[in-house]
């Protein structure tokens, strides 16, 4: 059930410079929260920035009551979040919106862009290791994250659009020469790249589950700023996603 918490945070690390992982303590929220799911966070007691920042939840442990999330500073509201300290309170609604799975397959794969990593981390913690996971960034600015990927994915193989670290290209370039039919592929990241692997790969792969990035204003549904269309209609991100069947998404009307 989505509501609104205040709740305390534990802990704060900052995984490489301007990439933020916090710990928070709500045993709802741990309780229920699944890989895909996301809250949408808040500094408590100020009016700005007006919106939540809604942030994929990248861990939980039900025993201990706590989740975690990981984020970037991007602007005013991850900037305020960053600059939190332990004790402080924050606003938290969630959990939000549907998972990862079923999944046809026994065998899943792991395709993320930057930080569309953080679902699957903790799909990752769901399920086991994956059989393959392939991770996409930039250039070797992103190391240090990277490092801190591969510490909690060991199975993780590394591209960089420039190739100074990890093999040159992109995530979705992993796939390449594999058979896919018995595979089922979990995929977050930028749209772009989500829409250049159902592209390459959608007629080899039966099973391709994507979770899409739109920006939001409720979280909730309520004020259909996040919608798509679909196949099967226009779909709200927030709640009817994040996560769809990539053959279901209409790639060339979704904005980029």
């Amino acid at each position: 059930m989505i509501r609104d918490y205040q709740v305390p945070l534990l802990e704060k690390e900052e995984v490489s410079p301007g990439i933020w992982r916090l710990s928070l303590e709500c045993p709802s929220i741990a309780r229920e929260a699944g890989p895909g799911n996301f809250v949408l966070l808040k500094v408590s007691g100020g009016s700005a920035p007006l919106l939540r920042r809604p942030l994929g939840v990248l861990e939980a442990d039900a025993e201990r009551g706590t989740f975690g999330v990981l984020f970037r500073v991007v602007g005013e509201g991850t900037e305020l979040l960053s600059k939190t300290a332990p004790g402080q309170t924050l606003s938290v609604r969630g959990p939000v919106g549907g998972q990862f799975g079923p999944f046809q397959h026994e065998k899943v794969w792991a395709v993320a862009g930057t930080l569309g990593v953080v679902p699957l981390l903790f799909l990752r913690q769901s399920r086991g290791a994956f059989g393959r996971m392939f991770l996409g960034v930039g250039s070797a600015e992103w190391r240090p994250f990277t490092e801190w990927v591969a510490s909690r994915a060991p199975e993780m193989e590394l591209f960089s659009d420039d190739g100074s670290i990890g093999k040159k290209g992109f995530a979705i370039d992993g796939l390449k020469g594999q058979s896919l039919a018995e595979v089922s592929l979990a995929v977050c990241g930028p749209n772009p790249m989500m829409k250049a692997l159902y592209g390459q790969y959608g007629a080899l792969c039966d099973d391709i589950q994507v979770s899409l990035e739109r920006r939001m204003g409720c979280g909730m549904g309520g004020c259909f700023g996040c919608v798509v269309d679909t196949k099967t209609g226009r779909r709200r991100v927030c709640i009817d996603g994040p996560v769809f069947q990539a053959r279901e998404v209409k790639w060339d009307e979704l904005h980029l």
